[in-house]
């Protein structure tokens, strides 16, 4: 059985795939404007749970076995790869998905 969103009717089941705007990120898998990118599992697990947290700060607790640095480290090399086009902002209480065109 899947989880619905009460708004959207969208599966919000854990480990479902999470559309927002032009990405499509599922736990292992990402995809841009419809072409999947080759990002390494442990960058695609990070951008799955930021998207996810719908909008809500995501923690190194999060995400299991990662320190705080490590998560740090792991947004920097998104930032890297996507630049401009990065998803993912900074703020006090953690980084959260910002929509961007």
């Amino acid at each position: 059985m899947s989880a619905r969103c009460p708004h959207c009717a969208g599966n919000i089941a854990e480990g479902a795939a999470v559309r927002r705007g032009m990405w499509w990120v599922g736990p292992a898998i990402v995809y841009r404007d419809g072409e999947q990118l080759a990002l390494p599992r442990y960058l695609a697990r990070v951008l799955y749970a930021i998207a996810y947290a719908n909008g809500e700060p995501v923690t190194h607790h999060a995400l299991p076995g990662l320190t705080p640095q490590t998560l740090a480290n792991h947004v920097a090399a998104l930032r890297r790869l996507f630049g401009d086009q990065t998803p993912v902002r900074a703020t006090r209480q953690g980084f959260i998905w910002e929509n961007r065109p």
